[in-house]
């Protein structure tokens, strides 16, 4: 069974299945209506490039607004949403997607008088009101015509625009959103592709393999498809273990995709670097189950809660979501919000993304300016500092004022200090609701705000892919650092004036004091160390570092002594730099503290400066002390070396710097100079062990992944019959990957191993591991090669293994680059060259298999016969490899050789001439005779001399060639009626359609053809 048919088998039917129980109506449209673009395929639209179903769309407006609108109206309101016009598929996107969700406006309402009123496109209040339609094969055209699976239109206006992908395909999310973002025109090719105008209005997309299911935006890539996991307000229990199954329940419900896009989508970033964003399943829930909580709970005290959503999840989303979602209720829509947090570069972060809900966020600078702020009736945003508040001044803010319509909204609220704070916030707003949002989990002494919302632990986001996991590796650990001894030596010269019981005693407690942790000599070793293990780790896949150190003062020192060590290093680092980002004192000595360390300024410059990729800006260290160690989010930050004592939530807020995603990033990596991990069980005493599950694995752990990792590809060929990998058993593992599920596999295995090699290289790896890893490059480039798959140029595998492999085959003559040779090639015979025939005969099948698959929709008849030929050739000397080499070498001879080609053809120049004439005579059933023959030769000529003049009209396949296409196929019709032939007479329609493919697929041989008879 082909990979398309298991697609529409176990995928697409059963997405539209699910759909149609939802309230979907679902529509197939034929392969064969496509073809000859019937009324079907048009589905009511003037042309296929048109993408939005306007007589849907007319009857939608008419039953949301009203019938007062004029049918001239109905064509403007359409009108305003067809012709936005911009120069990029974002801003199209947006501008549209902003007039779905605002509405518009006609000039009066003939029947009341009113001027300018609302005319909406959907109606997000009553979802009854809207049409919900999914339609499959919905065929577009742009600079190449497209044809997703599934298209789901509401109200005839294209939302959602799904690709389906069989299961057991290599890599089939991959696949899929490669397929999509050609689609979009994303991909960065240098002609245009797909068919951008079907994402003008578009939500989101999905890629669904049934067991996968993953949904994206127009600006996604691969890393940012992400499962939606949770079917809320349904249950899991009442579905399987398909992502699918849960995506469309939980994604495409009517009504939860309309509040998914006018409530739970945004657009960050500035300029170029916009990215749209839709809600992940855990935010969308939170949300929902906080608003439950609040509308159902029977005392003020019952609508507190908390929502613990680990670091990296997106927890200030979920507040931007939440506060929107409110605005859309109308019964909290009148609700204050008051946003309280406990530092200033959280406020700065929270009031970057609280603009998201477009409103405008006042600021109380102090408890009076907060009552000012809260005794207005005005349902608008308000942010505080908690330190604003002197001792019982918070507690004052609300005399007098009823806060039961006040929503307060505490961040990190997992810190110490707001056990005292929950006290002081409920005797200041009794009456008001208070949502905490903590990133880390609360502390089991601490349960200042109610019960839990809503959790999503470490384990899930890590599981999700919505954050990385974080490994951890001890510098102060004999067993982990490189050249202890040398280390150790210099440990000693730092503090040669002590006596060996001094020197031991503060090894033992290494790092606990201040002047210790400052010394120059220290830091100088420690920066080379910490720069060294960066560049043979961290730079070659392009990431960054962050420092923590235990105090300002050893930030500077960092700084300089890293900036120092990299002019040092004999890498071509020396253009590579640190920066330090330290808080500012009011008594700060200038010697000591430069102001351009401490601004405002510099702060946000040496931020922009550390998110930008390598090759924009060349800041790899961010020094810091106590700042960006919270609320920071830097994804291409990878590794962050850690000197300094933390605990509990501090600890645990640090490390999540480096779990953000990033493409080719697979794990965040933290490097521990000071001692914490050693103690880590007591840093994080105060906390429930399950909430803490896999909070930082050790490096150890990932040489035991390596180990299993290792086992599962070296069983996978050994219980298939390959039972060592080596050089003299290389041919048999290729030939082996002859099976395209089997390669398949072969890559999932492949690409787990290598991945964890580049992460852990250059620490000591077991020599067998390395070279069975350059052996497993070896033949997964020759089976990419060999079988022309693609899928085998595996995204993701890091410089560091793609050296190790490339330096292994250039040792051993092996091209790096994977170029298929054609049987046509000159070099050919090169390729087959002192190998034996097992191999020989492999390659030749498969190059023949090649040629074949590439011309068969050329020249069908002929090339199907080759097909056959060699099917049965294969068969009938199966495993009797010196015969088939003999066969295969003159078959191949005969295909290199070139198919015979009449006489009268020859004269004319005209090869492609045999396709034509071989599929007329096809339909003819036993020996055909000359004078058939006669006509049919007459018929091809005639026929392709209009043709091959004919295709060369502009966009003749096009949507505005239809014409030309029909007057062709009209010159056909009468060139075969005037044959008076009575079979080809009787099969007009099938000759059409074939004599369209041939033409289309040989239009290259055609243009310019001259066939003077």
């Amino acid at each position: 069974m082909s990979s398309w048919i298991r697609e529409a088998a176990y995928v697409e039917e059963k997405f539209l299945e699910q759909l149609k129980s939802l309230g979907w109506d679902t529509l197939t449209i034929a392969d064969n209506d496509n073809k000859h673009r019937t009324a079907k395929a048009l589905q009511g639209r003037d042309s296929f490039k048109d993408v939005i179903l306007e007589d849907i769309l007319s009857e939608a407006i008419v039953k949301i607004n009203g019938n007062w609108l004029k049918d001239e109206q109905i064509k403007e309101v359409i009108a305003t949403l067809k012709n936005i016009n911009h120069s990029s598929l974002f801003e199209n996107n947006l501008a549209s997607t902003a007039l779905l969700i605002e509405n518009t406006s006609v000039d009066i309402n003939h029947t009341t008088g009113a001027k300018s009123p609302t005319v909406k496109y959907i109606d997000f209040e009553n979802i009854s009101n809207n049409h919900f339609l999914a339609l499959s094969q919905f065929m577009v055209d742009g600079a190449q015509t497209i044809i997703p699976d599934i298209t789901l239109f509401v109200n005839g206006i294209p939302l959602v625009v799904i690709e389906c992908k069989a299961p057991d395909i290599t890599d089939p999310i991959h696949e899929g959103v490669d397929q999509l973002k050609r689609y979009m025109n994303t991909r960065g090719t240098q002609l245009s592709e797909g068919a951008q105008k079907l994402f003008h209005t578009n939500a989101f997309v999905v890629v669904s393999a049934r067991t996968q299911a993953k949904s994206g935006t127009i600006s996604s890539n691969l890393e940012h498809y992400l499962s939606w996991k949770d079917p809320y307000p349904k249950t899991l229990s009442e579905f399987g273990k398909d992502e699918q199954d849960i995506l469309v329940a939980g994604m495409l419900a009517p009504a939860n995709l309309l509040e998914i896009m006018r409530d739970f989508t945004v657009v960050m970033g500035s300029g170029r670097k916009r990215v749209k964003i839709i809600c992940r399943y855990q935010q969308y829930r939170a949300v929902k189950k906080t608003v439950k909580r609040i509308m159902q709970a029977n005392t003020p005290e019952e609508r507190n809660g908390v929502i613990w959503h680990t670091q990296g999840s997106g927890k200030s989303l979920t507040m931007v979501f939440l506060v929107r979602h409110l605005r859309s209720i109308k019964e909290l829509q009148e609700y204050k919000i008051l946003f309280i947090v406990d530092r200033s570069d959280l406020q700065e972060q929270l009031e970057e993304t609280a603009t998201l809900i477009g409103e405008k966020i006042d600021t109380a600078l102090n408890g009076k300016d907060l009552k000012k702020k809260l005794s207005n009736d005005v349902s608008n945003i308000n942010m505080t500092m908690m330190q604003k508040f002197n001792d019982g001044e918070f507690e004052r803010a609300s005399e007098g004022i009823d806060t039961s319509k006040v929503l307060v909204l505490i961040d990190e609220a997992h810190r110490t200090q707001y056990s005292k704070f929950g006290s002081a916030l409920r005797l200041a707003l009794p009456d008001a609701v208070k949502i905490a949002f903590t990133g880390t989990p609360v502390e089991k002494t601490v349960g200042s705000f109610g019960s839990y919302i809503d959790t999503y632990k470490i384990r899930e986001a890590v599981e999700d892919g919505a954050t990385v996991p974080i490994i951890y590796e001890g510098m102060t650990s004999n067993d982990t650092l490189e050249n202890r001894g040398e280390f150790d030596a210099k440990f000693e010269d730092l503090f040669a004036d002590l006596t060996p019981e001094q020197i031991e005693a503060i090894k033992k407690k290494y790092g606990t004091k201040g002047d210790i942790l400052e010394a120059p000599k220290r830091i100088e070793a420690i920066a080379k160390n910490m720069v060294e293990h960066y560049i043979k780790n961290i730079l070659p896949n392009g990431y960054k570092a962050q420092v923590v150190s235990s105090s300002r003062k050893a930030a500077i020192l960092y700084s300089e002594a890293i900036n120092k060590a990299l002019q040092e290093y004999k890498n071509g680092t020396e253009e590579l730099r640190a920066a330090v980002v330290i808080s500012p004192k009011h008594n700060d000595n200038s010697d000591d503290f430069p102001k351009e360390f401490t601004t405002k300024s510099h702060k946000d410059s040496a931020v922009t400066e550390f998110k930008k990729p390598l090759d924009r800006s060349n800041l790899a260290f961010l020094v810091v002390s106590d700042m960006l160690l919270t609320g920071f989010d830097a994804p291409i930050e990878q590794v962050m070396y850690l000197d300094k004592k933390l605990t509990a939530h501090n600890l645990l807020q640090a490390i999540a710097r480096v779990n953000r995603t990033y493409e080719g990033k697979t794990r965040g990596l933290i490097v521990d100079y000071y001692g914490v991990g050693a103690h880590l069980k007591e840093a994080l005493a105060n906390y429930e062990d399950d909430d803490i599950a896999d909070v930082m694995q050790d490096f150890s752990g990932e040489l035991d992944k390596l180990e299993l990792s290792h086992r599962k590809v070296m069983q996978f060929f050994s219980q298939n019959g390959v039972e060592e990998i080596n050089e003299q058993t290389l041919e048999d593992a290729v030939v082996f990957l002859a099976d395209e599920k089997l390669r398949s596999e072969f890559k999932m295995h492949y690409k787990e191993f290598t991945k964890l090699i580049d992460f852990i290289l250059p620490h000591p790896i077991k020599r067998y591991f390395l070279d069975d890893a350059k052996i497993l490059g070896v033949i997964k480039n020759e089976a990419q090669r060999r079988y022309r798959d693609e899928e085998l140029q595996i995204e993701g595998i890091g410089a560091k293994v793609k050296k190790l492999i490339n330096e292994h085959l250039v040792s051993q003559g092996i091209e790096t680059r994977v170029r298929p040779v054609s049987i046509f090639d000159d070099e050919f015979e090169d390729v087959l060259k002192d190998r034996p025939n097992k191999a020989v005969a492999s390659e030749m099948e498969h190059a023949l298999r090649y040629t074949i698959k590439i011309n068969i929709e050329k020249d069908p008849i002929y090339y199907k016969s080759l097909a056959e030929k060699l099917e049965k050739i294969i068969s009938e000397h199966k495993g009797e490899w010196d015969k088939l080499v003999e066969k295969l070498s003159k078959f191949k001879k005969e295909i290199v050789g070139g198919r015979e080609i009449l006489e009268v053809f020859k004269k004319l120049g005209c090869d492609v001439c045999m396709a034509y004439y071989d599929m007329f005579l096809s339909f003819y059933d036993g020996e055909v005779g000359e004078k058939t023959k006669d006509v049919i030769i007459e018929l091809v000529i005639n026929s392709l001399s209009i043709a091959a003049r004919d295709i060369s009209r502009v966009d003749f396949w096009g949507t505005t060639g239809a014409e030309s296409r029909n007057n062709l196929q009209n010159y056909l019709v009468g060139l075969l009626a005037a044959t008076k032939d009575a079979v080809l007479i009787n099969n007009i329609a099938l000759i059409k359609e074939r004599f369209m493919s041939l033409t289309k697929e040989n239009q290259k041989e055609l243009q310019g053809l001259k066939l003077d008879n």
